[in-house]
């Protein structure tokens, strides 16, 4: 199971991320965009994803993905933080964050990456 707090330590370690309290909830950001938000169970995490990315997750892992109804037409999903694997997480957070960053921070990212390799 991945902790809320290690969500938070990896959302809040990217560029210019924030935590931002969202509807009673913590939701983390770049520009005041959302790309994450812990939802009130500690168990569900709702994710900004792209392209198709969302249809392939949920098809793939029905019981870790899912699409909240009143999400049909929003390019987020909810993943079940007891069952996701850590490392796929991590990757799937990233991609959120790049999604709604500015380009400039996120070369410059892609950069400081390589460099501590």
């Amino acid at each position: 199971m991945i902790t809320i707090d290690k969500v938070r330590k990896y959302a809040l370690s990217l560029p210019e991320s924030k935590e931002v309290e969202h509807w009673g909830k913590p939701s983390f950001r770049i520009n005041n965009k959302i790309f994450a938000v812990i939802q009130e169970d500690g168990i569900t995490l709702t994710l900004k994803t792209i392209g198709e990315d969302r249809m392939i997750y949920t098809t793939m892992d029905p019981k870790t993905y899912k699409i909240p109804d009143s999400f049909s037409n929003l390019y987020y999903m909810h993943i079940n933080l007891n069952t996701v694997e850590p490392e796929e997480l991590k990757g799937l957070i990233l991609k959120a964050w790049r999604s709604i960053a500015p380009k400039r921070l996120v070369k410059e990212y892609g950069v400081c990456k390589l460099e501590d390799n």
